[in-house]
């Protein structure tokens, strides 16, 4: 505890004689490695009998927040630029899958029960000109195929040669996604 009493007040000095930010900053991290290493396996109980708040021993230490002078609008605009680190919520949060996400690579045994009424409008549309005898004709025709090999061929000679197909429209994204989660 007495270097613990010592950083403390060495901190203290250092601020009042106006120190850089540096000095004051390798101050902090003594001190804070001094309060590490003296709460080591040690649990931390604060608060009422009914209450009682656990500390970590080791892992994240606490920050130490001090109130700042309110800044110039210039000081502002340049500090908001330059201080683009994420915050501790970005740096400990791991994304958490989305289901909507996973079940669109899952794989599907047939196209026609897999193609949604607003799909099958969409592909019906832009790549079938409206017309369902051949987009059913297409989709059955796909069904049929054992190996993506075959049904990327028939594509590119079958649908994909047609004038006016687009490659980036969202009507031909589709197509291709669901051919390859069908013969995946």
């Amino acid at each position: 505890m007495d270097r613990i009493d010592w950083l403390i007040n060495t901190l203290k000095q250092q601020y009042q004689q106006k120190e850089s930010p540096d000095v004051l900053l390798q101050t902090i991290n003594q001190l804070q490695s001094a309060l590490t290493a003296a709460g080591a396996g040690k649990t931390q109980h604060l608060g009422t009998a009914k209450i009682a708040v656990m500390m970590p021993v080791s892992g994240a230490a606490p920050v130490v927040l001090q109130q700042e002078p309110p800044l110039a609008k210039e000081q502002v605009k340049t500090e908001s630029l330059v201080d683009a680190t994420p915050s501790i919520n970005d740096r400990i949060v791991t994304p958490v899958p989305v289901l909507a996400d996973r079940l669109r690579q899952e794989p599907i045994r047939e196209l026609k029960k897999a193609i949604g009424i607003n799909d099958r409008f969409l592909l019906l549309e832009e790549l079938f000109g409206g017309d369902e005898k051949k987009f059913d004709q297409a989709i059955k025709t796909l069904d049929g195929f054992s190996i993506l090999a075959e049904a990327s061929f028939w594509i590119e000679k079958e649908i994909k040669a047609k004038p006016g197909y687009s490659k980036d429209s969202p009507a031909a994204r589709l197509l291709d996604q669901l051919v390859s989660r069908r013969f995946s």
